[in-house]
């Protein structure tokens, strides 16, 4: 159809195609047909006229697209939309450690014996020095002369105080965007000279809230600074003019005080005692701001819960949103556990660099977030992570006159792939480990890479039960290799029972029989053989990867850990429930091959380097 050249075209967004238009347009008016359009003049004017058309459509896009959640980039759209939700970002949030501190022989030997509120402690991570303080004061009794303190808690960061005097039109807002909101105390005083104080606590809805609930509301504003809200006497208590606000909090280092393990009193002298420190929890739960894309997640699925936990996915949202150190959570119904257990939900969680929530984590998850939030007769449960550790075994093939990396660069590189990899898909609860995904990215890791052979195995770490008959149940969920004769699929490594000195290892008959046997020494070729224990110590199903071992009494282990591998029957991997899939970093193992028959080379394939593609 032929372009009507007295009408503008305002389909075209591109500055040419603009200026094209605006210019065709010109062309059809009659006052304009004799006009040089490439002209200095013309084209100038014609220009402006472009740029600015250009540049208000190029702002009203990126204006339109920062009113919407999904399609906003920067933060302060984002915050502001999530609050709509009513969603607060999560802070950054400091690491916590718990431990013992015993004191003995202190001076004169007090009745009682108190630990300072901000005591400090510090540590060594990484090389770097971090310091822990006591968010609270601790007061103990001695028993038979020592003064043990127990279960203390430590908080990673600085604590600081600000302070607002109450006047019309003030803002309370926290002066650091690395402060750590979970660990926020907000008292109000009367006056300046008063003694009396109130403590107000953070509101998470203002449902039963009354007009003297002394309860305050927090938010996210412009340079990731937040703000306290107080009341209008009405939904919550206001403040009078002249009150003084304060602001306890710590400001957090994030994720660097993960995995403080040894501390050290750094504090006042303790009545001349010599402190020795215990740890109990390490340090952990530490994590930064939270992201956009977070935010993102997050907003709309908390909204859907609307502040209660009835389905699984209103589990996840409020876990996600109270906990930004949770990286995945698994939640499913008791009716769908093996076995069933009816009246329960069940929680599986792992938080950022740990593989399991402390003691005090699930404390606080099952009382502080969802006693007053699940139905009534159901009962939620935490439950530890079990991990499928998958080892690679990976050979790659390179043409070394494409490149001029040594085959020990090439094999770094494949590594690094592969556990970018592992960080990209996996270590979640609904990863899946896919081979054909992962031999892509291995091909394409370096130019110079031809092909690569991978085989898969799946390991588990299994907790033994030391001088006990005990039964211990794995399930795979993946179905493991069934080949029908001797060709074991389930192999273990070494352990000690009861009543022998012998190194003792399991494996499957091929027949779904799990037998326990210990090797001879012997004189032929192969230089021992197997003596069959117990022919049926276990069962398999290698259907639905299910291995089942019964009274079976450990007394030791030849190896640091009890694991046991199973042959998949497909090299894709799956996780469910309490598994969680990962590449195990000590069973990775990567070998480069250069390739003669690659680089042309019409005798390399006499001396080629076959590598098995079978386990």
């Amino acid at each position: 159809m032929a372009i009507d050249s007295k009408r503008i075209q305002v389909s075209e967004l591109d500055f040419d195609q603009i200026k094209s238009n605006l210019k065709n347009f010109l062309k059809g008016q009659s006052q304009f047909s004799d006009y040089n359009f490439e002209g200095s003049g013309l084209s100038v004017l014609l220009d402006v006229l472009a740029y600015n058309t250009h540049y208000n459509a190029l702002y009203t896009n990126l204006a339109v697209n920062e009113m919407f959640l999904d399609s906003a980039s920067k933060r302060a759209s984002v915050v502001s939309l999530a609050k709509t939700l009513g969603y607060t970002p999560s802070s950054v949030r400091s690491a916590r450690a718990k431990i013992n501190l015993a004191v003995t022989n202190p001076n004169q030997s007090p009745a009682t014996l108190t630990l300072p509120q901000y005591s400090p402690f510090s540590t060594i991570i990484s090389g770097a020095n971090y310091t822990f303080y006591t968010p609270s004061e601790y007061t103990i009794i001695p028993v038979s002369g020592t003064y043990t303190f127990t279960n203390i808690d430590l908080v990673e960061g600085r604590p600081l105080e600000f302070q607002y005097t109450v006047a019309t039109g003030q803002q309370y807002i926290i002066p650091n965007q690395f402060a750590d909101i979970s660990t926020l105390a907000v008292r109000v005083q009367e006056s300046a000279t008063s003694d009396t104080f109130t403590t107000f606590t953070a509101a998470t809805s203002i449902v039963q809230l009354a007009s003297d609930s002394n309860v305050y509301f927090i938010k996210e504003i412009d340079g990731g600074l937040y703000e306290i809200v107080f009341g209008d006497s009405i939904i919550s208590s206001g403040l009078t003019n002249g009150n003084v606000v304060h602001l306890d909090y710590f400001v957090s280092g994030g994720i660097v005080g993960n995995g403080a393990r040894q501390f050290t009193y750094n504090g006042i002298s303790l009545i001349g005692g010599s402190p020795v420190i215990t740890t109990v929890d390490i340090g952990a739960g530490g994590v930064d701001i939270e992201t956009i894309d977070s935010i993102k997640y997050n907003a709309p699925r908390l909204y859907a819960a609307q502040n209660r936990a009835v389905t699984p996915d209103d589990y996840k949202a409020l876990i996600y949103a109270a906990y930004n150190y949770i990286q995945s959570v698994s939640v499913w119904g008791g009716e769908d556990n093996t076995p069933p257990v009816y009246g329960k939900t069940f929680i599986c969680a792992k938080p950022y660099n740990a593989n399991k929530l402390t003691q005090q984590q699930k404390t606080d998850i099952l009382t502080t977030l969802l006693a007053s939030r699940s139905v009534v007769s159901i009962t939620p449960e935490i439950v530890d992570p079990d991990f499928i550790n998958i080892a690679l075994d990976v050979t790659v093939y390179f043409n070394d006159r494409k490149t001029i990396k040594t085959a020990s660069e090439i094999a770094s590189i494949v590594t690094t792939t592969i556990l970018n990899y592992d960080d990209s898909k996996l270590q979640r609860f609904d990863g899946v480990f896919r081979f054909s995904e992962l031999s892509r990215l291995i091909d394409t890791a370096e130019q110079a890479i031809v092909s690569n052979i991978t085989t898969v195995l799946m390991r588990r770490k299994v907790s033994p039960r030391y001088n006990v008959s005990a039964e211990y149940t794995l399930n795979m969920i993946n179905p493991i290799l069934s080949s029908g004769v001797a060709e074991e699929a389930v192999s273990s490594t070494g352990f000690y029972v009861n009543g022998s000195e012998e190194i003792h290892y399991l494996e499957d008959d091929g027949l779904g029989n799990v037998r326990i046997f210990y090797n001879v020494a012997s004189n032929s070729a192969t230089g021992s053989t197997k003596f069959i224990v117990n022919p049926t110590i276990g069962t398999v199903d290698y259907a639905n990867g299910l291995l089942t071992i019964r009274n079976l009494n450990i007394t030791g282990l030849a190896d640091i850990d009890w694991e046991i591998t199973f042959k998949p029957q497909s090299n894709d991997i799956v996780s469910a429930y309490t598994q969680i899939a990962e590449i195990a970093r000590d069973h990775l193992t990567v070998l480069a091959i250069a390739d003669k028959t690659a680089n042309g080379d019409l005798r390399g394939g006499k001396n080629y380097t076959f590598t098995s593609s079978r386990n």
